[in-house]
C-alpha cells in the first residue's frame, strides 16, 4: 500500500475532495497529478492539461493549494506515472469519495449516478455502463441514466446527440458499433445508388428534382433518426456488450480487472472510425462508376 498512501489527504483536482486510503485512483501520464477515477472519467483528461505545456510535475499539492510549512522532507521523489490503478489498489470505492463531497456539490449527484453498483432491469449497473462508455462519460451518464427510467421514473429512448448523426457511419464505428456500423453505411449510400440507376435509366441521364429531394430527404431522415435514437441503440449495444464480458469474470465480478476490462472493450477506436471513412469514401467512388459499368437508356 506504499504507492497509494502517499496520495491520502491530497485533493483531487476535479472534485478538490481529499484522497482516503481506499480511494479508487488513476494519475496523469504527463504530469502525475491523481484524480479519482470517476472525477478523470468525467473530464476525459487531465484536470491541469493546460499546464502540461509548461513543464508542470504534480510534487504533492496542486498549483492553487497553499505551500505548506516545511518540514522534514519525507515524500518520495516523483516518478514515472501511468493512468492506471496501482497495482495493489482494493475493489473500486467511490461511496467514501462521495461522503466527503459536500452536499451541495454538482458533482456529488451525478458521480453518484455513475458509480451505482446496482443492476437494474437491464441486468447490469451504472457503474458497469460508465467503465464501458469509456469517454464522454457526463454525456452518455446522463443518457443512460435516462434510458434505465433512473431521472424522472420512465424511461426513455430519445437523447440527442448530433454527433451520432452528423458523423455516422464514421461515429459507429468509433464507438465499436461495426456490424450497425455497416447497415449505416449501407443505408446512407442507397440513395446515391438510386439516383444513379435513376439517371442511368431515363432518357435525359438525368434524375427529376423531385427524385433528387426524396433521395435527399431520406438521406436527412437517417441523420435525423440517428441523432435522436443514436444514444440509445449505442446502450443497447453496451448492454450487450456487459453481458458477455461479464461471463468472463463470474468469479470476480466487482475486481478492478473486470472493470478495466470493460473499459478496454468499449474504449473507442479512431483506427475504426478512420476504415468506417475509408468504406464510405470506396462506396461512394463504386456509386460514381456506375454509368461506366451500365450502358445508359440514351445510348
Amino acid at each position: 500500500m506504499a504507492e497509494l498512501s502517499r496520495f491520502v489527504n491530497k485533493i483531487c483536482p476535479v472534485c478538490k475532495a481529499p484522497f482516503t486510503e481506499n480511494a479508487d485512483i488513476v494519475v496523469c501520464p504527463v504530469c502525475g497529478t491523481p484524480h479519482h477515477r470517476v472525477c478523470y472519467m468525467v473530464q476525459n483528461k487531465c484536470a491541469l492539461e493546460e499546464l502540461h505545456e509548461k513543464g508542470f510535475v504534480w510534487n504533492g499539492r496542486l498549483p492553487d493549494e497553499p505551500e505548506p510549512a516545511k518540514q522534514a522532507q519525507s515524500a518520495e521523489p516523483v516518478d514515472e506515472h501511468r493512468a492506471e490503478y496501482p497495482s495493489d489498489t482494493p475493489q473500486v470505492s467511490e461511496e467514501e469519495m462521495l461522503d466527503m463531497l459536500d452536499a451541495e456539490n454538482p458533482f456529488r449527484e451525478f458521480l453518484s449516478g455513475v458509480a451505482d453498483k446496482t443492476v437494474g432491469a437491464d441486468d447490469v449497473s451504472m457503474h458497469e455502463l460508465s467503465a464501458y462508455s469509456a469517454t464522454s462519460i457526463y454525456h452518455y451518464g446522463r443518457a443512460f441514466r435516462s434510458f434505465r427510467g433512473m431521472t424522472d421514473g420512465k424511461k426513455h429512448k430519445v437523447f440527442f446527440n448530433v454527433c451520432s448523426g452528423l458523423f455516422a457511419p464514421a461515429f459507429q464505428f468509433y464507438r465499436k458499433m461495426d456490424f450497425f456500423g455497416v447497415i449505416v453505411l449501407f443505408a446512407m449510400t442507397l440513395p446515391s445508388v438510386l439516383m444513379t440507376l435513376a439517371a442511368i435509366n431515363s432518357e435525359t441521364g438525368n434524375v427529376s428534382e423531385s427524385a433528387y429531394l426524396l433521395f435527399n430527404l431520406f438521406n436527412t431522415a437517417i441523420m435525423v433518426v440517428l441523432c435522436i435514437f443514436g444514444d440509445y441503440i449505442y446502450y443497447r449495444h453496451a448492454v450487450k456488450r456487459i453481458r458477455k464480458i461479464r461471463e468472463g469474470y463470474k468469479d470476480r465480478p466487482t475486481s478492478d480487472e473486470y472493470y478495466m476490462a470493460l473499459y478496454e472493450s468499449g474504449k473507442p477506436s479512431f483506427a475504426r472510425a478512420a476504415l468506417g471513412l475509408l468504406a464510405m469514401a470506396f462506396m461512394e467512388a463504386c456509386v460514381i462508376a456506375l454509368p461506366y459499368i451500365i450502358p445508359t437508356a440514351g445510348v
